[in-house]
């Protein structure tokens, strides 16, 4: 069989990830997706940022340009049938095919040694050599996700909630999200006939903490909070934790938006399953969601495949069509990112960004730490809590309250245009090489877009296992910019969708859209007065008033 190599599908061996580890021959099903060529050429991500979309596509309409090719998912099928596997699922609007079948067949389709390695309570797929496709499948496929399963997804989360009592007794002041809300100046809106969608990969929340914590915070939803996949409060309690929070905040933050929670429950926290969980969001008929929040991601590094963010930013160029805002957390590790370097010790610490935060259309969010003088919000700096960490009893387990705004410039992603002139500094990339060091400069994306509340020392309140309790981290941030968007979107009655043009036009333009915050740093990157963006919260955190005024006036320019 002739065999065609896929771009950038080098593998790296797992025997320099997590040594010691035990492999074995891979038993049972193994199921991947196989992600298609579209009918039409999607734009790219620099053709979205030079010419934005004018107006959002409906979801027929994107089918019906953008659609994979009725032929190509005929080869599949035929593919398929010849190599032993079976279909489990097409979908022809997002582009990709799901295929199962065993082990030995999948690895003899696309010319990979597939072994289950172990590491730990880690048990995963993977494979040593580079994925290949055979000719039937040159020009109808461009990547497969499934062949290889390690956890490389991880929520944000520098520290479990704890007690508010306890909190509290730390001297840890803590908010209500509606209060951040207020203090940010949201539209005095409540979200009516949006939709916002929460991304998840494991975990869940309880319905009882729910409506004990809208009780608490004195909020009446008047629209449902659906669960779209499995809502199993688990074993890992940062999972449940993560899930609780999200949830929560949205909640109270848009009480009459409809909130769904789409969960992969996924076993493995693997690429794959953050994919399909994202996809599911975004082609979603049925809730139409206006804006997406996760708190999930991958740091850029050597782990992670170019081609394997490619499969992502196809589904946040349909997002950006559809018109839906994707905000996601910029990560809790400030610069310090520990990375698989190369490096005579097999590892290196690098600043590191997060994606999705790092795509250029995603709003990437870090984290401040806010101080309020009663209903005005009286100061904001960089969080950064890395060099005081404080020890507090969480509730599940012990937690360490640390950690910082992650932030930085992307190794895969290019400048956009809207970050041009900005204040994004060059790229700095270290390697090891034949037991050499060198460093080389660049330029890449500027992650993250905006920042809000983010300090477990100036947290949010939450109820989580029945108990009052404080959490926070930028993956608190990130639904808080998706509630302030959904709110943005009913009072303009329009979608603001892929933001960023006109995010970054009305900032450069002088409008005071947002606070910038000029203090603090996270390690590598620093704030100050002489940029107008920064490496740790962006562009600032919001002025929701002054931001809708903004984006009116931007909206009474194109008629």
């Amino acid at each position: 069989m002739v065999r065609i190599p896929l771009a950038q599908s080098a593998r790296v061996s797992p025997e320099s990830v997590h040594p010691p580890l035990r492999s074995r021959a891979a038993t049972g099903t193994v199921e991947v997706t196989l992600v298609l060529r579209h009918g039409s050429p999607l734009p790219t991500v620099a053709q979205l940022c030079a010419d934005p979309p004018r107006r959002p596509l409906t979801h027929d309409e994107f089918e019906a340009k953008y659609g994979t090719d009725p032929k190509h998912l005929k080869t599949v099928r035929t593919f398929a049938k010849k190599q032993g596997l079976s279909v489990v699922s097409e979908h022809r609007a997002r582009g990709y095919v799901v295929l199962q079948g065993t082990p030995a067949a999948m690895g003899k389709a696309f010319g990979v040694d597939l072994r289950r390695y172990t590491h730990g309570p880690s048990s995963y797929l993977t494979h040593t050599k580079p994925v290949a496709l055979p000719r039937a499948l040159h020009g109808v496929a461009e990547w497969v996700l499934g062949l290889d399963t390690r956890p490389l997804v991880t929520h944000n989360a520098a520290a479990l909630p704890v007690p508010r009592e306890v909190a509290k007794q730390a001297g840890v002041r803590s908010y209500t999200a509606p209060q951040v809300a207020n203090l940010y100046r949201y539209p005095r809106n409540q979200g009516e006939g949006q939709c916002v969608g929460i991304i998840e990969l494991a975990g869940g929340y309880k319905p009882e903490d729910l409506a004990q914590y809208l009780k608490s915070v004195g909020v009446e939803r008047t629209a449902p909070v659906v669960n779209v996949g499995p809502n199993k409060a688990g074993l890992d309690v940062a999972s449940n934790a993560e899930v609780t929070m999200d949830v929560e905040l949205v909640a109270s933050v848009c009480p009459g938006a409809r909130v769904v929670v789409y969960n992969a429950g996924s076993k493995d926290y693997s690429l794959r399953d953050y994919h399909r969980v994202l996809a599911e969001a975004i082609s979603d008929r049925e809730n139409l969601p206006s804006v997406l929040t996760t708190s999930w991601s991958f740091y850029e590094g050597s782990l992670i495949q170019q081609g394997e963010e490619v499969a992502f930013e196809r589904l946040f160029i349909e997002a950006a069509l559809l018109g839906i805002t994707v905000c996601a957390a910029s990560g809790d590790l400030g610069s310090q990112v520990p990375v698989n370097g190369h490096s005579p010790t097999g590892a290196i610490t690098v600043a590191a960004t997060s994606y999705p935060a790092a795509s250029a259309l995603v709003l990437g969010c870090g984290g401040t730490t806010l101080e309020a003088l009663g209903e005005v919000l009286h100061h904001e700096r960089v969080w950064n809590r890395l060099g005081e960490a404080m020890s507090m009893g969480a509730l599940g387990n012990t937690s360490t309250a640390a950690g910082a705004s992650s932030g930085g410039v992307s190794s895969m992603n290019a400048l956009p245009l809207y970050q041009e002139g900005i204040g994004v500094p060059d790229l700095v990339t270290s390697s090891w090489k034949n037991g050499a060091f060198s460093v080389s400069r660049g330029t890449g994306r500027g992650v993250p877009d905006v920042a809000a509340n983010a300090d477990l020392h100036t947290g949010y309140q939450i109820v989580f296992k029945g108990q009052q309790g404080v959490a926070a981290g930028t993956s608190a941030a990130a639904p808080m910019w998706a509630g302030l968007i959904v709110r943005l979107n009913e009072a303009l009655g329009a979608r603001v969708g892929f933001l960023h043009p006109q995010l970054y036009k009305l900032v450069s333009e002088g409008a005071p859209v947002v606070r910038r915050i000029t203090q603090g740093g996270n390690g590598a990157y620093f704030a100050s007065h002489e940029t107008l963006w920064n490496a740790c919260t962006g562009l600032g955190t919001p002025d929701g008033e002054a931001l809708l005024a903004g984006l009116r006036k931007l909206q009474r320019r194109k008629h």
